[in-house]
């Protein structure tokens, strides 16, 4: 009798931890769901397919395990597809702002010439070696 109270305690304590890394799991999936959504958004489908494809494998995963009744793996699979996603999106925006750079240093040496250009009719306009257009 003296050890009915303690098992009860304990195992409430099991299934009140085992409750809260459910809530987790669900939350991290939901994470993960917005996270691959986000993914496309930014062009993770042309970029990134390989981290795209495995945040969604490891989704269907997760939910398979947390369908299952196992939640810790849920969990991990959950998380492990956030974190995919992610590494999609981020993947996505450095190609476009290197893209984005790339455009930007092609610009910056078309002004760089016509600066230059403009440099040099100014002092051809100066020393007198050409006349001026009307």
């Amino acid at each position: 009798m003296k050890w009915i109270c303690p098992i009860l305690i304990l195992l409430f304590t099991v299934g009140c931890a085992n409750k809260r890394v459910e809530e987790l799991a669900i939350e991290t999936m939901g994470n993960a769901r917005l996270s691959i959504t986000a993914a496309e958004k930014v062009g993770a489908r042309d970029v990134a397919v390989a981290d795209i494809n495995s945040a969604e494998e490891m989704l269907v995963n997760s939910e398979n395990a947390l369908h299952f009744g196992d939640v810790e793996r849920a969990y991990r699979l959950g998380l492990r597809a956030y974190l995919h996603a992610r590494i999609a999106t981020e993947k996505s925006l450095a190609v476009r702002l290197e893209s984005q750079l790339q455009e930007a240093q092609a610009e910056l040496q078309l002004r760089e010439k016509a600066t230059e250009e403009a440099k040099n009719r100014l002092e051809e306009l100066k020393t007198g070696r050409t006349t001026p257009e009307n």
